[in-house]
């Protein structure tokens, strides 16, 4: 994920609610070799800057099927 390049502002777009990155399928984390807390989206393959899981939302954004009732594998 190091690697990976960050996603482009024009891309995201402000929100106010629970449909955020931090609450998208495709919303991923984890750290650098300095401990550093990585935000990620999977399905672009690109970061995100801090704070932005929080507040900024996509055209991919898609919920977490298997925490809503009913879904069954």
């Amino acid at each position: 994920m190091e690697e990976w390049g960050f996603v482009d502002e024009w891309e995201l777009e402000g929100w106010k609610g629970s449909r955020i990155c931090l609450t998208c399928q495709h919303f991923t984390y984890g750290v650098d070799a300095h401990c550093r807390t990585l935000l990620a989206c999977n399905i672009r393959r690109q970061q995100l800057q801090q704070g932005q899981h929080l507040t900024k939302t996509c055209k991919l954004w898609s919920p977490h099927f298997h925490e809503q009732p009913g879904w069954s594998s």
